[in-house]
């Protein structure tokens, strides 16, 4: 909205409320009222920066206390009106200035001084690539920074002034000033003081957030490694870690008790008014510059509930404030992206030329499309910006920087972000490519240094170690006299006994499986989503609570009832988050899903005329030559006295009922061996259980469909039975994978496992395709035959 009403005031010439009475009813007219009617509730006050224009506009003749004349040519035939009217007035009272009579140009026949005409010129001659112009990819803007600088030491060396080098960036400085000061090479333009966030705004946003039940896991560990918490960073980052992993208790501090206490008091909810500012209280009392903290926390008083969206609007955040920046003769100058620049220079370097930047991405009006823009300018004679001003005023400004260099331009391409995001090129790349004559794609001509060695690289990057041959990967890694099988231990000294989950990664990935045993597993840090887990988490619940052990199944007219209440709860103790209103539709969704999964359920009880003897119940046993526990979703009991163990999957019957009918399922028949060789222990729930015939089955929740094995179905049952051979396969490779355990010996993947567990077994490996990038680091290219 800010924006908007900015772009208003600057479209009139006189920076006053235009009238707009005239325009015809239409959605433009009525966001264009309610602008207006904003601004004039703003009385005499405008956006920052604009009181100064409106301040000389209104100026009489004569009134200045000093002469200001205007740069001759210097006016952007793109600027919005108030600018314009700026312009104009100082000009008719202070006259015109000659602009400078130096332009830097190209050598007359390089491609750079081909692009001086204009990147979107349509008569672009076309020519030999030469030294005029390099483009260069690196793995991400802190590589690209490094070699930015290490290239201005290199031309500084070789006798180029450092006034004459120049260093086109966006927004970010901060690689920008490490690496060249590690270079030590001087910069001219950078701000006094770097960005800085708001570290006290931000602890009393997240203090907030882990108050309101249910608090997300990310809230706790951003909390957790607040530069603003009495502990060690060090210790921060683990307990951020094991947040992250899914345990809160903060074990880690209870060597200092001070400490825990105040993890304690940070992790607990606040559900009245009076609690929420006991809590903020001692926890401010106890945390760097928590008076501060505390004050940015506006808490009303009295009792009742907190509005928890009053307060977490109240909390002001400031933006990074950015110092002027600083700027001398003799460093390399330090060009914006998003500026004219301040000087010229003979070698340029862009040190980002990635997509959003060079051209700079347009953006769209927040109020009017580029229609109603037309419209709006046709009828008031006010003219807002749209995306092909904004597009064109963009690609100016690449002319303006590429048009002050007389010598080359090196444009630096990062692979990825900072967080390891993948990033294109700059859509200027495209029009730049237009002046190489025989290039197709215009990636073609980014030399990939990623890919070289430092010896091939243009230039001497001393940070840099040289890289070592990749040694050949052996085909297992061999840890003799190590009982692998026995790495998790209990607080007795005994193994831990392994899950049917845990064996199924070991079926596709010995090194998965050892990562997990030692807890490496990789840890990603990102916000909640509702991804097959939740899902499957949530419907697992409601399944729990609604179809219950020995009870009567619930009327259909029942479930209506039961399945929302169901599913209340099991959003609390699951995905409070989906709470929120901007979670409707996917919480709404779901919801739906349940309904139907639950029906389809109760219609396959009925059709089995079975009963539910235990309902996420722990099982133990032996299988294998290994101690096995694991927790079954239900166990029914069939007419005859068999038992049919239930495994609840939130996806659909055709993967599955492909990888069973290949002989590579393998965890619903683990249950079974389990009850067929128990490990019993007092109170274990197991003695229904025992000595009975057992088959697996699963439902699948997506669509409804019933996968049995080891059951004769009656006549007419909905379900499929797939036979007694569905784990065979399965059984055979997992046996193979805890012999080689048993040796010692944890065999790598190769680069055919994949497409193997996906055409030959019929399932998804996804440790292998969405695992740690350490599985995917160690897994054996074979050459083809």
């Amino acid at each position: 909205m800010t924006a908007a009403l900015t772009d208003l005031v600057l479209a009139t010439p006189d920076l006053k409320v235009p009238n707009v009475d005239h325009l015809p009813d239409s959605r433009a007219k009525r966001h264009l009222l309610a602008l207006v009617a904003l601004w004039q509730r703003l009385g005499d006050a405008l956006p920052e920066g604009l009181a100064p224009i409106s301040h000389v506009l209104a100026l009489p003749h004569g009134s200045f206390l000093g002469s200001l004349p205007v740069v001759e040519g210097s006016l952007d035939p793109l600027a919005p009106a108030a600018l314009q009217a700026l312009f104009a007035r100082l000009r008719d009272e202070f006259g015109t200035v000659p602009a400078s009579a130096y332009t830097p140009r190209a050598a007359i026949g390089s491609r750079l001084h081909a692009l001086q005409g204009g990147v979107s010129a349509q008569d672009i001659e076309a020519g030999v690539l030469d030294d005029s112009l390099a483009f260069y990819g690196l793995r991400d803007p802190a590589a690209c920074a490094d070699f930015a600088a290490a290239q201005a030491r290199a031309l500084i060396e070789s006798g180029v002034s450092a006034c004459e080098i120049a260093v086109l960036s966006g927004d970010d400085l901060r690689q920008i000033a490490r690496a060249f000061s590690a270079q030590g090479v001087p910069l001219s333009g950078l701000p006094g003081q770097l960005p800085e966030r708001d570290v006290i705004g931000e602890t009393a946003l997240h203090l907030a957030l882990a108050k309101r039940p249910p608090t997300p896991a990310m809230v706790l560990a951003s909390l957790a490694l607040s530069p603003l918490m009495p502990w060690a960073a060090q210790t921060g980052r683990d307990l951020a870690e094991s947040l992250m992993g899914g345990d809160f208790r903060g074990a880690i501090l209870t060597g200092t008790p001070a400490h825990k206490e105040l993890w304690d008091d940070i992790r607990a909810s606040a559900s009245s008014l009076p609690q929420l500012r006991f809590l903020l209280d001692r926890i401010c009392e106890r945390i760097g510059k928590g008076d501060q903290v505390r004050a940015r926390l506006t808490v009303p008083p009295g009792e009742g509930t907190p509005d928890w969206e009053i307060i977490l609007r109240g909390i002001q955040i400031a933006p990074p404030m950015v110092a002027d920046p600083d700027r001398n003769l003799e460093g390399v100058s330090l060009w914006s992206a998003h500026e004219s620049p301040w000087r010229p220079c003979r070698h340029l370097i862009v040190s980002d030329f990635t997509d959003g930047l060079y051209p700079t991405r347009p953006r769209a009006n927040p109020l009017f499309l580029d229609s109603e823009i037309a419209a709006i300018h046709a009828g008031t004679g006010v003219h807002l910006r749209g995306r092909a001003d904004g597009l064109a005023q963009s690609l100016a400004l690449l002319d303006q920087q590429l048009q002050a260099v007389s010598g080359s331009v090196t444009f630096l391409i990062p692979w990825r972000d900072l967080a390891g995001g993948r990033l294109q090129p700059s859509a200027g790349l495209s029009l730049v490519a237009r002046a190489v004559a025989g290039v197709e794609d215009a990636s073609d001509l980014i030399t990939d240094l990623s890919r070289q060695s430092p010896a091939e690289w243009p230039i001497a990057y001393h940070h840099l170690m040289p890289v070592p041959e990749p040694a050949e990967l052996p085909e297992e890694l061999a840890f003799p006299g190590h009982d692998l099988l026995s790495l998790r231990r209990r607080d007795d000294g005994t193994a831990k006994p392994q899950s049917p989950s845990r064996l199924e990664t070991l079926l596709v990935s010995p090194l998965a499986w050892l990562l997990a045993e030692v807890g490496a597993e990789d840890m990603s840090w990102a916000t909640e989503e509702l991804d097959v887990m939740a899902r499957g988490n949530i419907a697992h619940d409601v399944f729990e609570h609604v179809f219950l052990k020995d009870q009567p199944f619930p009327e259909t007219e029942a479930l209506a009832e039961l399945i929302p209440e169901a599913y209340d709860r099991a959003l609390t103790r699951h995905a409070g988050y989906l709470r929120s209103p901007s979670w409707e539709m996917e919480r709404r969704g779901l919801e739906r899903e349940i309904m139907a999964a639950a029906q389809r359920w109760r219609d396959h009880l009925l059709a089995l005329n079975a009963k539910i003897i235990g309902n996420e119940i722990w099982l133990a046993g032996e299988a294998h030559g290994i101690n096995l526990h694991g927790k079954a979703d239900a166990i029914l009991e069939l007419p005859d006295g068999a038992l049919l163990i239930i495994d609840h999957k939130k996806s659909g019957t055709k993967g599955r009922r492909q990888r069973m009918e290949a002989g590579w399922d393998l965890q619903a028949g683990l249950y079974a061996d389990m009850i067929a060789r128990p490990m019993r222990r007092e109170g274990d729930g197991m003695d229904p259980l025992i000595g009975r015939k057992v088959a697996v089955a699963y439902h699948l929740m997506n669509d409804g469909g019933l996968l049995t094995s080891g059951l004769v179905l009656p006549e007419g049952s909905p379900a499929r039975d797939m036979g007694d051979a569905v784990n065979a396969g399965a059984v055979a490779k997992l046996a193979e994978r805890l012999a080689e355990l048993g040796a010692g010996r944890v065999v790598l993947n190769t680069s055919e496992d994949a497409a193997f567990f996906k055409k030959e077994a019929g399932f998804t490996p996804y440790a292998l395709t969405d695992g740690s990038a350490l599985v995917t680091a160690f897994i054996r290219t074979l050459e083809e035959e």
